[in-house]
């Protein structure tokens, strides 16, 4: 008798929204592609982190090809809630095993609370079908998408007619772009339009020179040759006014849900026409000020290029930290500390980070994204039918390998899955004192039922750069970590995306006065553990 796995080539499972409101209806579509005519047994598991909350089983006879269920759940009333999705598929014959499949979503006041961003760049005028290109980025559980390079002019956003040409030469359509907008939205995806703080169209930029930025010889500052112009972004200054009304003109143009302002790092200092120096990390915070009282009920974000000048943008009324990573900044660590400190500077906000990586460096994506989702981040990387970001010019993406996006897609589900232990509406805790092998980045936080401890693997002779081509960190087996704990453990659980299943696994431990000893079968690129103390509030 043949294996139900050898009669179906592949099945999944997912949510029909990037992200719920609470009380709202969730839907969890199932997809099976069978080589034949089969009766199923079909079991949905759903979980808020380690507890079962609901569970449905159902038959299912199939025709040989693709075949679709869907299972519905009425959604927490309470947010931020995280949800775990087991489909087990058994035929109804015995002896032919099962399969399973796996998937989670989760229930935010808003989605900014856990921003899962991606990218859109094209916006020709023949592109056809977004639903589809929303379909599959939905399938990464994306809730926000940055909508790149989408205006007319950087000082003229929308354009006066549909069809157009941006200042680069490529044609746009201003329909592809409202197609991709409302797409998005039925998916619950926030569309936010892109959008550059101090850069103007060579020709606006010639004819203002009483708006533009000057160097300290008192010259024009362009960027590129004769392609934009550097302006002075002061606040209430000509250009600041210009830019403001150019925003809510957008607003009321199209049905996008936020502003995303881009900047570029350099000039860091620059002069008025008059010759007065201009405070441009003050003059980015005042924007975004201004921006907010004038648009209130919608977010808006602000690229810190290189980290810079993250002391002001944190503190300005930002829905979220958004951070473009650049050298010298290329350790692991180093990505750690600056998810850290603007978590510190801003209230614990959360941190969205842009880094630029090739689509052939495996195990620099799958880090980079462990260290970021440890610190209390998520990064930008995914867009335009599932290719990778990997250049700063969003049209440069790559094709990323089945393997590569299977593994970014469960690293985002498991956090999902467990958001109430390790997700950026937790925040970090002080760390205790812990005793384990060298390599190991550690990320602790103090959560209602107890603690977790996120391990992410470093261990390699030399440091790894996330910029460099470096190989695998060296896999640690069986070995046992001792955390200083007074709290009286429970439980301890592992998950981890480099296993099989998301589904926790019990560990063994010892507990010994204020020592805690857990035995750990292995840690490849990231571990969880989850502590469950006496004093957990279930």
């Amino acid at each position: 008798m043949d294996s139900l796995s050898s009669l179906i080539n592949y099945a999944s499972v997912d949510p029909d929204r990037g992200t719920y409101n609470p009380g709202q209806t969730v839907t969890l579509r199932v997809q099976i592609g069978a080589a034949k005519a089969l009766s199923l047994e079909v079991e949905c598991e759903i979980f808020r982190g380690l507890e079962l909350v609901g569970r449905q089983t159902r038959l299912w006879d199939i025709a040989a090809g693709i075949s679709h269920t869907a299972f519905t759940f009425n959604g927490s009333q309470t947010a931020p809630a995280g949800y775990g999705v087991e489909i087990k598929i058994r035929s109804v014959l015995e002896g032919q095993g099962s399969i399973t499949c796996e998937t989670a979503f989760d229930v935010l006041n808003d989605w900014t609370e856990f921003p899962r961003y991606g990218f859109l760049c094209d916006f020709k005028p023949e592109r056809r079908n977004p639903e589809e290109t929303i379909k599959i980025l939905n399938h990464f559980h994306l809730n926000g998408l940055q909508f790149y390079d989408w205006q007319y002019r950087h000082d003229s956003l929308v354009p006066p007619q549909d069809e157009f040409t941006d200042p680069l030469g490529r044609p746009l359509s201003l329909r592809s772009t409202r197609e991709l907008i409302d797409a998005a939205h039925k998916y619950g995806i926030k569309a936010m339009p892109y959008l550059a703080i101090y850069a103007a169209s060579a020709p606006f930029w010639h004819a203002h020179p009483e708006m533009a930025l000057y160097d300290e010889s008192h010259q024009l500052i362009p960027f590129g040759e004769e392609f934009l112009g550097i302006m002075n972004p002061v606040s209430g200054g000509k250009w600041s006014k210009h830019l403001l009304a150019e925003c809510s003109h957008v607003l009321k143009a199209l049905p996008f849900d936020g502003l995303h302002i881009d900047q570029y790092g350099d000039p860091k200092t620059g002069l008025d026409d008059q010759g007065s120096s201009v405070d441009l990390p003050k003059a980015f915070a005042d924007f975004i000020g201004e921006a907010r009282n004038e648009h209130p009920e919608v977010p808006i974000l602000f690229n810190a290029v290189g980290n810079w000048p993250i002391e002001s943008l944190a503190k300005a009324p930002v829905s979220f930290n958004y951070i473009e990573i650049w050298p010298p900044k290329t350790t692991y660590q180093d990505v750690a500390e600056i998810v850290r400190n603007a978590r510190r500077l801003s209230g614990e906000k959360p941190v969205v980070i842009a880094l630029y990586l090739p689509a052939d460096r495996s195990i620099n994506n799958r880090l980079a994204d462990a260290v970021i989702f440890s610190a209390g981040g998520s990064r930008i990387e995914l867009g335009e039918n599932g290719r990778l970001l990997s250049d700063p010019y969003f049209p440069k993406h790559e094709e990323i390998d089945i393997e590569l996006s299977e593994r970014l897609r469960r690293q985002t589900e498991l956090v999902i899955r467990y958001e109430s232990w390790l997700s950026p509406i937790v925040p970090e805790s002080p760390q205790p004192e812990i005793k384990g092998p060298e390599g190991i980045a550690y990320f602790f936080r103090s959560v209602e039922k107890g603690f977790s401890l996120s391990m992410v693997n470093l261990n390699s002779s030399e440091t790894l750069h996330w910029n460099e081509p470096h190989p695998n960190p060296e896999k640690i087996q069986d070995f046992s970590l001792d955390i200083h704990l007074n709290e009286r453990v429970r439980k301890v659980w592992l998950v981890s995306p480099d296993r099989e299943s998301l589904v926790p696994e019990i560990l063994q431990f010892d507990q010994a006065g204020g020592n805690l000893k857990v035995a750990i079968p292995s840690l490849e690129v990231w571990n969880i553990l989850l502590i469950e103390t006496e004093n957990g509030q279930d």
